[in-house]
């Protein structure tokens, strides 16, 4: 379900896609293991054997990072464009607020 987002909603989601990208970076980086351990008999003495698979696919869960960086990355610009035509409703004068202090 696609959705125009305002700034605000854009900008939470934002955070939280971001520690989501994180989240997937630790596990592509820890390469988290299914780890499976067998004893068994064999010549008479009692043997281990440990097995370790990966428990996702790296390119599955690189995929999902490149995504997500790529959403965030359009998101920011995105969230750019529209600050660069937002009008504050404030009047100011900066050049009193900015003078130095007599």
């Amino acid at each position: 379900m696609e959705k125009n987002l305002t700034i605000s909603e854009g900008m939470v989601l934002q955070r939280t896609i971001s520690q989501r990208k994180n989240d997937l970076c630790s596990i592509r980086n820890s390469n988290l293991n299914k780890r499976r351990e067998f004893s068994y008999l064999g010549d008479g003495q009692p043997k281990e054997r440990i097995e370790t698979e990966p428990q996702y696919d790296p390119k599955v869960v690189d995929a999902k990072i490149v995504e997500l960086e790529t959403f965030l990355f359009k998101l920011d610009a995105a969230i750019k464009r529209a600050n660069a035509k937002a009008v504050i409703g404030i009047e100011v004068d900066v050049d009193k607020l900015l003078e130095p202090i007599k």
